[in-house]
């Protein structure tokens, strides 16, 4: 077993409140990641779990037992740091082993789980190199092997893939994924980056302020966000506020200032509400379809390679639009839109 609870951590640093009262729990083997953008407190966060940081309140707890007495060396967790922090006089060997011999293990024992713990992130026969000596890809590898071959319990990313470039980036996530599903860790990931975010997770954990404002799987904090600024945070979307004139038959019909949109929920909803629709680009259809329609002009469009991103205006709004292959469409021109009625209803900020 290796489940990790936060309960009511809060950092301050002077005045500053860097992580106010988080509480989580990862469970045996899951895969969390914090997100969410530079001073949120998501780095901080995670090195009061490593013991790097003391926190001012709260506990944190492996498998139901508080660690706060314990130091880093002893807390069963590795970290990966963001500059993956090698040392540079050293071999890749001797740097993966490194955490073997500080507990005092026998030279045999430490070259074997070394030897293994190579050839888990595929850099055999490059034991005798020295960092220098590797691309930014193999010396995170490195890293992750020098991590793992502790054996932790959980164990802990900083932003590991943010000084590569982005196709690198991409494969190493999926990489990591498959690493960690094979060793069955308890993994807790820190990053700013939505697309690592949803690819590599079982859950995230969205982080503003200091403060944990929502917690799902991938799926849910982007196609069903319950607050403004998770559904902001990841990537784009189109807000409409309005009133809820009617609920029947499983769905509610809100009126806005693009005129009456229906919606697929109604769970919580009551008549004369306000509430604020949102609308992922890639929802928004051009043409007629199911949902409801609306006109509006093209103002820019974007050429992203997958889909092309409209500008459209509409009814004094801005609508942001993703569709994929088709004609590139001027600015200028004017075209139907269909909003869908899978549109999420987000509450809060």
């Amino acid at each position: 077993m290796a489940r990790l609870e936060l309960q009511g951590i809060t950092k301050r640093f002077g005045r500053a409140v860097a992580v106010d009262h988080v509480s989580l729990e990862v469970s045996d083997g899951e895969f969390l990641t914090l997100l969410g953008p530079s001073g949120c407190g998501k780095t901080t966060t995670l090195r009061i779990v490593a013991g790097l940081i003391d926190p001012d309140e709260g506990e944190v707890l492996l498998d139901g037992r508080p660690m706060q007495h314990l130091p880093a060396h002893r807390r069963q967790t590795a970290m990966v740091f963001q500059s993956y922090a090698l040392f540079p006089h050293m071999t890749v060997q001797e740097n993966i082993g490194f955490g073997l011999r500080m507990r005092g293990m026998l030279p045999e024992p430490v070259r074997t789980r070394v030897q293994e713990a190579l050839a888990l992130v595929e850099l055999e026969g490059l034991g005798d190199r020295y960092p220098r000596q590797l691309s930014g890809g193999q010396q995170q590898r490195v890293a992750v092997a020098r991590a793992v071959v502790t054996r932790p319990k959980v164990l802990l990313f900083d932003e590991p893939l943010s000084n590569l470039d982005a196709k690198l980036r991409e494969r190493l996530r999926l990489e990591l994924r498959t690493l960690q599903q094979r060793l069955g860790v308890t993994t807790v990931y820190v990053t700013h980056d939505q697309a690592e975010a949803l690819s590599l997770s079982d859950r995230v954990a969205v982080m503003v302020g200091g403060q944990v404002v929502e917690i799902g799987t991938p799926r849910e904090v982007y196609r069903t966000p319950r607050s403004r600024v998770t559904a902001e945070f990841l990537g784009i979307t189109n807000f409409l506020e309005g009133k809820v004139m009617a609920v029947a038959d499983g769905q509610c019909a809100v009126q806005t200032p693009l005129g009456v949109v229906r919606v697929d929920t109604t769970a919580g909803i009551r008549v004369g509400e306000t509430v604020t629709l949102s609308f992922r680009p890639e929802d928004v259809r051009i043409g007629r379809h199911e949902g409801t329609t609306v006109t509006g002009r093209v103002l820019h469009a974007s050429y992203l390679g997958a889909v092309t991103d409209y500008a459209v205006e509409s009814a004094g709004m801005t609508l942001r639009i993703h569709e994929g292959g088709g004609a590139l469409r001027g600015p200028g021109e004017e075209i139907t839109v269909t909003l869908p009625t899978t549109a999420a209803i987000v509450h809060g900020q």
